[in-house]
């Protein structure tokens, strides 16, 4: 059963939204991102070439759907955007 109480009336996931453009010409307003805490925990990675947000993810949690809280721990706005070779990305510890 869904707890309406949760939901604030006249209130919207885009109020404060970041407008994405992506390289096809396409674009999205895609909600603010909750901000992941840093934590002395936390591993660095250095990507290798190749690598996606994915595969790292299933590398580090055995979860490749828990892409996204590398992506919001490094604010990464778009994640289907090569990672470069080289990048230093922050993965966060539990």
């Amino acid at each position: 059963m869904i707890n309406l109480s949760m939901y604030n009336v006249g209130a919207s996931p885009y109020d404060s939204s970041t407008l994405v453009k992506y390289p096809d010409g396409d674009v999205s307003l895609e909600p603010q991102r909750p901000s992941v805490s840093a934590s002395s925990t936390d591993i660095q990675h250095t990507v290798l070439e190749g690598e996606t947000l994915q595969n790292i993810a299933f590398r580090y949690y055995g979860d490749s759907g828990l892409w996204y809280l590398i992506s919001e721990a490094n604010n990464i706005l778009n994640p289907f955007e090569e990672l470069t070779d080289g990048q230093i990305i922050r993965i966060p510890n539990g």
